[in-house]
C-alpha cells in the first residue's frame, strides 16, 4: 500500500432491537444522526462526515475492547439505559478499573504505580538533604572569606581573568625551559 492511500474496510453491524434495549437505542440514535447529517451539508461533506463518524466510533470501541473486553461490553450494554449520565457510567466503571483482582494487567499497573510512588517518596528527603548540604557549603565558603564566584543567567561561573592568566603564564614559562 502506498503512503497516503486510503484502505476501505466494510463492516456489518448486526443489531437485534427486539431482543436488546441497547441495540434498539443504537438503531434509533444512528437513524437520528444519519438524518441530521443528510439535511446538513453537500453530498461530499455528508460522505466525509459519515466516514469520520464511523471511523471514530469503531476505533474508540476497538481501543476500549483491547484495554478490557468486559469493560467494553459493559459500556456497549449501557446504551440501553437512556437516562444514564456520563458521571453515573464513570462511577460504575471506577470499581471495575480500580479492582486489582479483576484483571492481571490492572494489578500490574497498580503495582508499578505504587513502586514509582514509593521511589519518588524516597527521593524527596534526599533532595532536601542535598539542598541543605549545598547551603552549608556556600555558608562555609562565605565564612572562610573565599568569595563565591558570580554566576551568569545560565549558571556558569565567571572568574577574574587575572586568576586564569597567572597559571597559564607560569605554564608557558615552564614549557619554554624544556622541562616537558
Amino acid at each position: 500500500m502506498r503512503k497516503g492511500q486510503i484502505r476501505r474496510v466494510n463492516l456489518s453491524l448486526h443489531l437485534t432491537p427486539h431482543q436488546s434495549r441497547a441495540d434498539l437505542r443504537a438503531m434509533q440514535e444512528l437513524q437520528k444522526w444519519h438524518q441530521s447529517v443528510d439535511n446538513a451539508a453537500s453530498i461530499d461533506d455528508t460522505n466525509m462526515e459519515i466516514r469520520t463518524f464511523h471511523r471514530n466510533v469503531y476505533l474508540a470501541g476497538l481501543q476500549l475492547h483491547l484495554m478490557d473486553p468486559t469493560l467494553c461490553r459493559h459500556v456497549a450494554e449501557s446504551l440501553g439505559r437512556e437516562e444514564l449520565t456520563l458521571a453515573e457510567l464513570l462511577g460504575e466503571l471506577s470499581p471495575q478499573v480500580a479492582a486489582p483482582e479483576e484483571s492481571d494487567s490492572s494489578a500490574e499497573h497498580l503495582a508499578q504505580l505504587q513502586k514509582i510512588h514509593a521511589e519518588i517518596a524516597a527521593l524527596k528527603p534526599l533532595m532536601e538533604q542535598q539542598k541543605l548540604v549545598l547551603q552549608q557549603l556556600r555558608m562555609a565558603g562565605k565564612m572562610a572569606g573565599a568569595p563565591e564566584p558570580e554566576r551568569t543567567a545560565n549558571g556558569a561561573e565567571e572568574r577574574d581573568l587575572s586568576q586564569v592568566d597567572a597559571p597559564t603564564e607560569k605554564m608557558k614559562k615552564v614549557r619554554q625551559k624544556g622541562i616537558f
